[in-house]
């Protein structure tokens, strides 16, 4: 099992942040014919159903909290998060 620093994590963990996070991230499917670069895009609700961002505007924190969680980025940075040094 090879090991990663806690630098290259918090690295990992800021990148999928980042790629994640606004109103339209990188994730979000662009061009024609439409195309991700995220390696989750078929697999996550925020893409098939109504607009996070205007969900966000009438939903409480908690159910906006819930709704985020099922995304496939979102548990991937519950595993990788900032104290995690080593990975297995």
């Amino acid at each position: 099992m090879s090991r990663v620093s806690h630098d290259e994590v918090l690295l990992l963990y800021r990148a999928l942040r980042q790629f994640r996070a606004g109103k339209a991230p990188p994730c979000a499917a662009r061009g024609r014919p439409p195309h991700s670069e995220c390696p989750f895009y078929d697999q996550c609700e925020r893409w098939k159903g109504p607009d996070d961002y205007q969900l966000s505007i009438y939903e409480t924190e908690e159910e906006t909290e819930r709704r985020r969680s099922k995304w496939p980025c979102s548990r991937v940075m519950e595993l990788l998060g900032p104290e995690v040094s080593r990975i297995g």
